[in-house]
Protein backbone atom coordinates (compact mmCIF):
# COMPACT_ATOMS: atom_id res chain seq x y z
CA UNK A 1 0.00 0.00 0.00
CA UNK A 2 1.41 3.22 -0.95
CA UNK A 3 2.12 5.98 1.73
CA UNK A 4 -0.73 8.98 1.85
CA UNK A 5 2.79 11.10 0.60
CA UNK A 6 3.37 9.01 -2.34
CA UNK A 7 -0.23 9.08 -3.30
CA UNK A 8 -0.63 12.87 -2.96
CA UNK A 9 2.75 12.84 -4.79
CA UNK A 10 0.95 10.99 -7.48
CA UNK A 11 -1.78 13.64 -7.85
CA UNK A 12 -4.58 11.24 -5.61
CA UNK A 13 -7.16 13.34 -4.34
CA UNK A 14 -9.24 13.35 -1.09
CA UNK A 15 -12.82 13.28 -0.81
CA UNK A 16 -15.84 11.66 1.46
CA UNK A 17 -18.15 9.30 0.46
CA UNK A 18 -21.52 8.65 2.51
CA UNK A 19 -23.19 5.53 1.73
CA UNK A 20 -25.88 3.81 3.86
CA UNK A 21 -25.20 6.59 6.62
CA UNK A 22 -21.60 6.42 6.86
CA UNK A 23 -19.36 8.53 6.02
CA UNK A 24 -15.65 6.95 4.69
CA UNK A 25 -12.76 9.08 3.38
CA UNK A 26 -10.83 8.42 0.51
CA UNK A 27 -7.11 9.05 -1.49
CA UNK A 28 -7.62 7.98 -4.97
CA UNK A 29 -6.98 9.26 -8.50
CA UNK A 30 -9.33 11.39 -10.60
CA UNK A 31 -10.63 8.41 -12.44
CA UNK A 32 -12.00 6.75 -9.60
CA UNK A 33 -14.02 10.05 -8.53
CA UNK A 34 -15.73 10.11 -12.04
CA UNK A 35 -18.93 8.19 -11.47
CA UNK A 36 -20.04 7.56 -14.80
CA UNK A 37 -16.92 7.09 -16.54
CA UNK A 38 -18.86 5.39 -19.22
CA UNK A 39 -19.86 8.57 -19.86
CA UNK A 40 -16.56 10.09 -19.50
CA UNK A 41 -14.66 8.77 -21.52
CA UNK A 42 -17.28 6.20 -23.51
CA UNK A 43 -13.25 4.47 -25.32
CA UNK A 44 -13.12 2.75 -22.14
CA UNK A 45 -15.83 0.11 -23.10
CA UNK A 46 -13.89 -0.87 -26.26
CA UNK A 47 -10.69 -0.97 -24.36
CA UNK A 48 -10.15 -4.57 -23.46
CA UNK A 49 -7.12 -3.70 -21.83
CA UNK A 50 -8.85 -1.71 -18.94
CA UNK A 51 -12.23 -4.11 -18.61
CA UNK A 52 -11.16 -4.22 -14.92
CA UNK A 53 -11.01 -0.70 -14.20
CA UNK A 54 -13.11 -0.67 -10.82
CA UNK A 55 -14.35 -4.11 -11.31
CA UNK A 56 -16.21 -3.20 -14.61
CA UNK A 57 -18.30 -0.70 -12.64
CA UNK A 58 -17.65 1.63 -15.26
CA UNK A 59 -20.83 3.82 -13.98
CA UNK A 60 -21.82 3.30 -10.74
CA UNK A 61 -25.00 2.80 -10.60
CA UNK A 62 -27.04 1.18 -7.95
CA UNK A 63 -26.42 -2.21 -8.95
CA UNK A 64 -22.66 -1.42 -9.04
CA UNK A 65 -21.75 0.15 -5.63
CA UNK A 66 -21.29 -2.95 -4.10
CA UNK A 67 -18.42 -3.57 -7.13
CA UNK A 68 -17.12 0.05 -6.78
CA UNK A 69 -16.77 -0.29 -2.90
CA UNK A 70 -14.61 -3.47 -3.31
CA UNK A 71 -12.82 -2.03 -6.12
CA UNK A 72 -11.48 1.33 -3.76
CA UNK A 73 -11.28 -0.29 -0.89
CA UNK A 74 -7.59 -0.03 -0.49
CA UNK A 75 -7.70 3.54 -1.19
CA UNK A 76 -9.89 4.44 2.06
CA UNK A 77 -7.78 6.33 4.54
CA UNK A 78 -9.07 6.78 8.56
CA UNK A 79 -9.95 10.18 9.88
CA UNK A 80 -6.85 10.32 12.01
CA UNK A 81 -4.82 10.09 8.59
CA UNK A 82 -7.10 13.06 6.81
CA UNK A 83 -6.37 15.29 9.92
CA UNK A 84 -2.68 14.40 10.01
CA UNK A 85 -3.12 14.92 6.01
CA UNK A 86 -4.92 18.23 6.56
CA UNK A 87 -1.56 19.11 9.18
CA UNK A 88 1.04 18.32 7.37
CA UNK A 89 0.45 18.58 3.84
CA UNK A 90 -0.88 22.05 1.49
CA UNK A 91 -4.05 22.36 1.52
CA UNK A 92 -4.46 22.38 -2.10
CA UNK A 93 -3.06 18.92 -1.93
CA UNK A 94 -4.64 18.01 1.15
CA UNK A 95 -8.73 19.54 1.32
CA UNK A 96 -11.60 17.45 0.58
CA UNK A 97 -12.23 17.83 -3.02
CA UNK A 98 -15.26 15.79 -3.41
CA UNK A 99 -18.60 14.65 -1.23
CA UNK A 100 -20.64 11.59 -2.70
CA UNK A 101 -23.67 10.71 -1.04
CA UNK A 102 -25.01 7.87 -2.20
CA UNK A 103 -28.16 8.00 0.25
CA UNK A 104 -29.40 10.65 -1.02
CA UNK A 105 -27.62 10.64 -4.86
CA UNK A 106 -25.80 14.16 -4.47
CA UNK A 107 -22.06 15.01 -5.46
CA UNK A 108 -20.58 17.61 -4.74
CA UNK A 109 -17.27 18.87 -5.98
CA UNK A 110 -14.14 21.66 -6.21
CA UNK A 111 -12.61 20.10 -8.56
CA UNK A 112 -11.41 22.84 -11.31
CA UNK A 113 -10.33 21.01 -14.19
CA UNK A 114 -13.09 17.97 -14.85
CA UNK A 115 -16.62 18.93 -14.38
CA UNK A 116 -16.70 15.93 -12.33
CA UNK A 117 -20.60 16.58 -11.29
CA UNK A 118 -21.53 16.39 -14.45
CA UNK A 119 -20.74 12.65 -14.49
CA UNK A 120 -23.50 11.33 -12.58
CA UNK A 121 -24.89 7.91 -13.12
CA UNK A 122 -28.54 8.57 -14.08
CA UNK A 123 -31.09 11.73 -14.20
CA UNK A 124 -31.77 11.29 -10.37
CA UNK A 125 -28.74 12.26 -9.08
CA UNK A 126 -27.95 16.32 -8.46
CA UNK A 127 -24.14 17.38 -9.10
CA UNK A 128 -22.78 20.27 -7.73
CA UNK A 129 -19.95 22.87 -7.70
CA UNK A 130 -19.52 23.70 -3.91
CA UNK A 131 -17.71 23.06 -0.50
CA UNK A 132 -17.62 19.26 0.36
CA UNK A 133 -16.94 19.98 3.94
CA UNK A 134 -20.08 21.97 4.02
CA UNK A 135 -22.00 18.30 3.95
CA UNK A 136 -19.83 16.57 6.20
CA UNK A 137 -21.31 16.72 9.83
CA UNK A 138 -18.81 18.38 12.06
CA UNK A 139 -18.51 15.70 14.37
CA UNK A 140 -16.97 13.43 11.73
CA UNK A 141 -14.15 15.39 11.96
CA UNK A 142 -13.25 18.41 13.44
CA UNK A 143 -11.53 21.32 10.29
Amino acid sequence: MKSIQQRLDENYIPGCIKYKGEYQFYLMPIAWWILNYAQYSPSILQDLSRQNFRNGAFNITDDKIDLFFISISEDQISIPEVKSMMEHFPEEYSKITFFIDFDEKEYISTFDYIEVESYLPDETWIGKYGNPTDYIPSVIIQW
